[in-house]
Formats: C-alpha cells, sequence, structure tokens
C-alpha cells in the first residue's frame, strides 16, 4: 500500500522543490504527491513549479484546478491549483481530498514544503504506527537548518484555558520574559532532555510541518478543521485524536530538517496577523477547550484588551 504525501505550497518555490528533491533521494517507500499551491499571489510560481514538475516526473503527472476532475487512482505527482488561499487546514484539505479517493493509499504523511528530508524515515513512521496500537499521528524529531539545533515545537503538550489566560495577560502587560517561560514549558524537550532518549515518545501536539498517520483513520476524525485559517490546527488534531482514546509519538530516532524554525531574524508584527491568531484562539476555545464558563469569560476579556492594545500599537507604530 502507497503513502500519499501532500505538499501545501505558497509563494514559495525553492522550498517546494528542494523539499520534493529531498523525499526523491532519501525515500524508499511507495508514495505519490499532493502538491496544492494554495493561492499564491506571485504570478511566476505556479508555472515555475509546473515546470519543475514536467522536468521531474515526466508524464507520471496531473496538473489539475478547482474546475477539473481529478482521476481516483492517482499518478505518482499531482498538481492541484487552488485560486485563493484558504489557509493552511483547508488547503491541506484539498489534497487530502484526493488522497481519500485513491484506494491504493493507506498512509498520509502532511508536509510542510520547508521540510528537507536527511533520511529515509517514511518506512520507520509507518512501523511506528503498526507498532503502537494506540497510535493517531507519529513523527519525527525536527531540526533546524544544518541540525544546528532541535525544533523544539515537534514535541508539545496541549494549550489548555489556564495557559490561554497567561498568554493573553502576559502579552497585554508586555510580561514577554514570563510568556517565553510560559511557551517553553510546554515544549517536552526543553524541560527534559533525557525524553530523547525514549523511541517511540508519548506527545499531545507534534509540529504540523512532517507528520504521519493512516488515511482511513484521518478521513473519520475529519482532517483538518477549515474554520481556522493559521494557528492552532495541531491543538484542534490532539482534541481531536484525544477523543479516539489514542495517543500521537515523536519517534526521537527519526529526524529530518525544519527549515521554518531556523530563521534568527526578527519577525515583524501585524496587526492582521494578530487578528488572525486571535479568530483561531476564539474558535479553539468555542468548539474544543471543556472548561468552566467562567473562565472562558476571563479569556475573552484578556483576549480583547490584548487586540485593543495590538490595534493602538500599531496605529502609533504608523
Amino acid at each position: 500500500m502507497k503513502t500519499g504525501i501532500v505538499i501545501l505550497n505558497y509563494n514559495s518555490v525553492e522550498d517546494t522543490k528542494n523539499c520534493i528533491d529531498s523525499v526523491l533521494k532519501y525515500n524508499t517507500a511507495d508514495v505519490k504527491f499532493v502538491v496544492v499551491d494554495n493561492g499564491s499571489p506571485n504570478p511566476e510560481v505556479v508555472p515555475q513549479i509546473e515546470h519543475y514538475l514536467r522536468g521531474t516526473f515526466k508524464e507520471d503527472l496531473v496538473i489539475a484546478t478547482e474546475k477539473d476532475s481529478v482521476p481516483t487512482c492517482l499518478p505518482t505527482m499531482t498538481y492541484y491549483i487552488s485560486s485563493t488561499n484558504t489557509g493552511y487546514a483547508d488547503g491541506n484539505n484539498k489534497g487530502l481530498k484526493l488522497l481519500y479517493a485513491d484506494k491504493g493509499i493507506k498512509y498520509i504523511l502532511i508536509l510542510n514544503s520547508d521540510i528537507l528530508f536527511i533520511e529515509d524515515i517514511i518506512p520507520s513512521l509507518i512501523s511506528a504506527l503498526n507498532e503502537n496500537k494506540d497510535a493517531a499521528i507519529v513523527s519525527p524529531l525536527l531540526y533546524k537548518k544544518d541540525k544546528a539545533g532541535i525544533d523544539y515545537n515537534c514535541a508539545r503538550t496541549d494549550t489548555n484555558i489556564d495557559d490561554l489566560i497567561a498568554r493573553y495577560r502576559y502579552s497585554f502587560f508586555g510580561m514577554w520574559n514570563k510568556l517565553v517561560k510560559l511557551q517553553d514549558k510546554r515544549k517536552l524537550l526543553i524541560s527534559n532532555p533525557s525524553l530523547l532518549n525514549e523511541k517511540y515518545l508519548p506527545i499531545e501536539l507534534p509540529s504540523g510541518s512532517c507528520m504521519l498517520v493512516q488515511k482511513d483513520y484521518f478521513r473519520e476524525i475529519g482532517g483538518f478543521d477549515s474554520n481556522t485559517f493559521l494557528y492552532f490546527e495541531e491543538n484542534i488534531l490532539w482534541a481531536k485524536v484525544k477523543k479516539t482514546g489514542k495517543v500521537n509519538y515523536l519517534c526521537s530516532q527519526l529526524s529530518c530538517i525544519h527549515l521554518g524554525a531556523s530563521s534568527t531574524k526578527k519577525v515583524k508584527g501585524s496587526y492582521k496577523k494578530d487578528v488572525m491568531h486571535n479568530k483561531s484562539v476564539r474558535y479553539y476555545v468555542e468548539k474544543y477547550v471543556e472548561c468552566p464558563s467562567w473562565k472562558k469569560w476571563i479569556f475573552y476579556t484578556y483576549r480583547i484588551l490584548f487586540l485593543i492594545r495590538q490595534r493602538i500599537y500599531y496605529l502609533v507604530k504608523r
């Protein structure tokens, strides 16, 4: 049985090409790719990736848009071109829909375009799913570029309502050191590096940049929730997984590179980004977080105060 690989592209030609090349170089599993262009605004992106894919996969390639019908038995590479950017969750769901229809696919690997394979991990990830009968999602250890350090987001605990309230309180009052400590507390390999000795480490939140799951199981739990545009996708997946009584695992002896974890540049904030984050967190709290209603009201209050603070900050900054 084959593994379907979904790669979501947004305005990133070189990363997507390098990601695919690394999989082709280091993989022995029987795979099919679905690359989804999620409404890249740069008009040069789609034709450049199409040119690369035609040169790499020759006739074993289908290029489709939202108006086209796609064969249920997919070729090795399917390039799906979406006219609009509908976010991480829905963008991946577009590719997943194609893989669900292919009966020859048993496993699905979600990959960010900024992932680089450095070893043959897919067969071992499949073995991890089969060895751990309670496993829902399995993922490898993620390193930064050139293995300069670990991307600690690959092994986290969930964000509970108390953490969310504290996050907005610290952000509102500018208590950035406490905010960092709060975030690091949830990263298991920072607080306890010895956990790397465990072959299969139970985790709650994997990194959505590289994770393997059985196709039928992922379809059963509804895949990604398209109501979020960006942020909290892994939290929502964990909420779904937890209801089925399964566990997510980090396979600490397997690894790949996550280029997105390597940036040392200070990312400039934007009010739009804050709004997207806050829409996602509000949806997550309303639909997936189980807690007393009074705690949710405290959360909503700090969330609104933070948004007001950020709006004033960006207006003054202009």
